[in-house]
């Protein structure tokens, strides 16, 4: 099975990259032909990605398909949308159509790709150590203030060693409080949210669920999106973005991983 998982991603990037095409048309965004090679890549690593997510989830039925979509659209899509308009990288018109763009493709890619992995092999039930109110309280507070440092200080990196950033969002960035709020209330708790998911529902040891969270926020959250040639963002200032992302999100999705893990007990 998990062999076929690379003719099962190819399949699943042909899909993902004709939808986008079609998606293009109806909102009458002319695409580029000249990227359409990056678009492959980027979406091979989404399908890959989702497509272990798949083979080594508890789930099955609708609660798959349900799961699949939420960490697609909220790390790929939604919560990269809602950074990119803060900084005035896209307007709120922009914003709204690129998020419809991804609700409309993710709600039609997910459960298209799920028949691709029909066939696969239903995992037992994993029953974790209770965990108190309070237990679970401070830790994800304590994910979300991490998320907040991991954020400041790679902006404050990347700003040092690639002054071109600097010139690039001149006049683009916001207020520091409307930083602040988005980063603490709107983006940390779906990066959290996200973390718990893959958590609760990954037939895995918890090592590897957190290398996969750790993939997953790099990856759908910055790299896939990043490598795709866009009107809106010079190349070296993609690049330079998707290496501070890809780092810092793999290195966060890391450590609330282990932050937020629970020890398993039995199986039934």
């Amino acid at each position: 099975m998990k062999t076929n998982i690379w003719i099962k991603s190819a399949l699943g990037t042909l899909l993902l990259t004709a939808l986008f095409a079609l998606l293009d048309l109806v909102f009458n965004h002319s695409q580029d032909p000249n990227t359409l090679l990056w678009d492959i890549v980027a979406n091979f690593m989404i399908a890959l990605l989702l497509g272990y997510y798949i083979i080594s989830s508890r789930l099955n039925g609708l609660k798959l398909g349900i799961a699949v979509f939420l960490i697609y659209f909220m790390i790929g899509h939604f919560s990269t949308l809602i950074e990119a308009y803060i900084f005035n990288v896209t307007d709120r018109e922009r914003t709204t159509i690129e998020i419809l763009k991804g609700l409309m493709a993710s709600a039609i890619f997910c459960p298209l790709y799920l028949l691709l992995f029909k066939n696969r092999q239903e995992t037992e039930s994993t029953k974790f150590k209770e965990r108190t109110f309070f237990s679970w309280l401070w830790r994800i507070l304590a994910a979300n203030f991490l998320y907040l440092i991991f954020y400041i200080t790679a902006g404050l990196i990347l700003s040092f060693v690639f002054p071109q950033l600097m010139d690039f969002y001149e006049g683009k960035i916001p207020p520091f409080d409307v930083m602040i709020k988005t980063q603490l209330y709107v983006r940390g708790f779906i990066f959290i949210g996200i973390a718990i998911l893959i958590l609760r529902t990954l037939n895995l040891s918890l090592t590897k669920k957190v290398v996969f969270i750790g993939l997953v926020f790099s990856i759908l959250g910055g790299i896939a999106p990043l490598i795709q040639p866009t009107e809106l963002m010079p190349g070296y200032i993609r690049l330079g973005h998707g290496v501070e992302v890809g780092i810092s999100n793999f290195i966060y999705g890391f450590v609330i991983g282990f932050l937020l893990g629970q020890k398993t007990l039995t199986s039934s």
